[in-house]
């Protein structure tokens, strides 16, 4: 199934079996009254809509990719392509490993474009991550993105989440503003089949790493996200 961070970077989704010996596939549509990464608005703080799908392979393969309409503030709306892949295994029966990359393509500002490798250990109801970039945002910058992410389930409808992640810069081309930024989340979920409402309180840091539109100082969010998983 796919981990939790990486459903952070896609949206909520859910996925229905398929195939034999319980490989998954599925897609998600969903609306965002915000599309908020890393605590910085990807959507200039304006709604926007999401459509994802994915797959996980009975012997641990993953992929998938997801498609989103943001604003990087020269060129207007755009359409973002987000592509993954990776390995999922076990270390123990409650314990996890994951190893992948992530790529993403923006449709005008393709100099914006960049590209990530990721590993992580998970629990039953946490998730914790590294990812490393080379040229983060095409920003000359390397830079090492830390994450943990966990999830309680409150009840069989509702579950509340939580997520706290630091960009850092390790090398490259420095940039103005300091070398990183923090960022975090609250939520509350709330599922029935294959809906999901969701509300979080999302804050984030300012990086100069980021296209201008995204350089904002820190500063708090409401985020409201309907999905439909199909």
């Amino acid at each position: 199934m796919l981990t939790a961070g990486l459903r952070v970077v896609l949206g909520p989704s859910l996925f229905v079996a398929c195939g034999a010996a319980f490989a998954q596939i599925g897609g998600n549509i969903a609306f965002l009254s915000d599309d908020r990464y890393r605590g910085a608005s990807l959507s200039n703080e304006q709604p926007t809509l999401r459509l994802s799908f994915a797959y996980d392979a009975p012997n641990g393969w993953f992929g998938g990719a997801s498609f989103t309409g943001v604003s990087l503030g020269r060129t207007g709306r755009q359409l973002q392509l987000l592509g993954y892949g990776g390995y999922v295994g076990r270390l123990s029966d409650r314990l996890g490993w994951e190893a992948g990359a992530i790529a993403v393509h923006f449709g005008a500002d393709t100099g914006y474009d960049y590209a990530e490798g990721f590993a992580g250990l998970s629990g039953d109801k946490w998730n914790l991550r590294l990812h490393y970039s080379p040229d983060y945002f095409g920003s000359g910058a390397r830079t090492v993105y830390g994450e943990f992410n966990v999830g309680m389930p409150l009840s069989p409808m509702t579950r509340a989440t939580g997520h706290v992640g630091a960009l850092v810069q390790v090398g490259g081309t420095r940039t103005d503003g300091g070398s990183g930024t923090l960022d975090g989340s609250l939520g509350l979920a709330v599922g029935r089949d294959a809906w999901e409402v969701r509300l979080d309180w999302v804050i984030g840091g300012r990086s100069a790493v980021y296209p201008t539109a995204y350089r904002r100082t820190a500063n708090g969010a409401l985020v409201l996200s309907a999905s439909l998983a199909f």
